[in-house]
């Protein structure tokens, strides 16, 4: 009976101990920056969150994962104009949300760098993020402020609607603050 005792023991010390990975997400109402290029001026417009989830992995960062669904309709390209035409080129009635979803995590040079699927107009593509932890932060921490950068060329998408006026290349750049999941 001891020796049952005593696996058990371990087992639930394994099972029970601390937790290595904590959940964050965006609050709901969250919009991410991105900017755009029509005739070589800069425009900026903001996607907004539907979804989040930011499963952070503190002691081994590449078990991370990041998960962002946006909801197109929502979403604006900055006026009004800009927001109709970015709703007809994404085709946002057939296809509302646009999906990041994680596929890989490196924690180097004090950021990590997450290669992930962006699904745009049902079409997958991968992109590289940078995201920089602006502050310290722990798995006792219960917001987390940091800056991402990403870029996309939205004609892989099949939107290509407007080209060449309207550049290729979408930037997605902002400063966030996530929250943990409670």
């Amino acid at each position: 009976m001891a020796r049952f005792s005593f696996y058990f023991l371990i087992v639930l010390c394994v099972f029970s101990g601390p937790s290595i990975s904590k959940d964050y997400q965006l609050t709901q109402d969250t919009n991410v920056k991105f900017k755009y290029f029509v005739a070589s001026l800069p425009f900026e417009g903001e996607f907004k969150v539907f979804e989040s989830k930011f499963d952070i992995n503190f002691q081994n960062p590449s078990k991370s994962i990041f998960f962002v669904k946006f909801d197109l309709m929502q979403s604006n390209a900055g006026f009004l104009l800009a927001t109709k035409a970015m709703k007809q080129v994404l085709d946002a009635y057939r296809f509302p949300t646009v999906i990041f979803e994680s596929n890989s995590v490196e924690f180097k040079d004090e950021k990590f760098h997450v290669v992930g699927f962006l699904k745009v107009r049902n079409v997958s593509k991968p992109v590289n993020l940078i995201v920089t932890v602006l502050e310290n932060y722990s798995a006792d921490s219960e917001k987390v402020r940091f800056s991402i950068r990403a870029s996309f060329n939205r004609r892989q998408f099949g939107a290509d609607d407007y080209y060449p006026l309207v550049r290729d290349a979408i930037i997605i750049e902002d400063v966030l603050t996530i929250n943990k999941s409670h």
